[in-house]
């Protein structure tokens, strides 16, 4: 966690077994067995073995003491949903910071369990590979077409590109798409056509799931991508 939210409540060293139940980028479940090294009213610290990224959920499962509890006051397990906020690595492991989230994942985890789920004052995560042009806030209407069908019967959606590149371009889906994904995107009332790869997905500060594009087939043309 930052330094800012550490301070906001009182931490207290503990030491006791956590339930961690997390998902991978793909949408698989995995499970581990992990240690508790201190807790607060609004999150704890543990150590993890499995790869993780800040701005995934976990589901824990743990003995917090009841001073720390919004909920379920009797019970002896306590189960709620955190949000990894910081992840540093320690002799082997990694130390995790969660901050406690609640009784319910956030809006969209039911989609897409394991993208990144961010806070207002968070910057949106960038792709892993490095871009080969700047990207500019600017917005264009786009139209998002699925490859394939997986089923759920809705294949294409109007939508809006918040910034683009000519490289690629980060938009916003409703459609339930994943990471590793190819779509066709059409600029709307354009010519501009091309396939592109999902580089990424997550869920923004406001709920809503946004994809980073990386154009296969053709790059963008400088009309779209010139400042207004």
């Amino acid at each position: 966690m930052s330094q800012t939210e550490r301070r906001q409540t009182a931490r207290m060293n503990l030491s006791m077994p956590v339930r961690v139940l997390g998902h991978d980028t793909a949408g698989g479940t995995w499970e581990e067995m992990a240690s508790v090294r201190d807790a607060s009213p609004s999150g704890v610290a543990l150590n993890l073995r499995h790869a993780i990224t800040r701005g995934q959920v976990l589901l824990l499962t743990l003995p917090l003491p009841k001073r720390f509890r919004r909920y379920d006051l009797g019970d002896a397990s306590y189960r709620i949903y955190g949000l990894v906020r910081s992840v540093h690595p320690d002799t082997g492991l990694a130390r995790v910071g969660v901050m406690f989230l609640g009784k319910n994942p956030p809006r969209g985890f039911d989609r897409n369990p394991g993208g990144l789920f961010l806070l207002p004052t968070d910057a949106p995560p960038t792709p892993s590979d490095r871009r080969r042009a700047p990207r500019l806030d600017v917005y264009v209407n786009m139209r998002i077409r699925r490859l394939v069908d997986d089923g759920s019967g809705r294949r294409e959606e109007q939508t809006i590109a918040e910034n683009i590149s000519r490289a690629g371009a980060r938009v916003l889906t409703s459609l339930g798409i994943v990471k590793g994904e190819v779509v066709e995107v059409q600029e709307v009332g354009g010519s501009f056509r091309a396939r592109a790869e999902v580089r990424n997905a997550y869920v923004g500060q406001d709920h809503i799931p946004r994809l980073n594009l990386c154009f296969l087939d053709a790059e963008a043309p400088a009309r779209l991508v010139q400042s207004s």
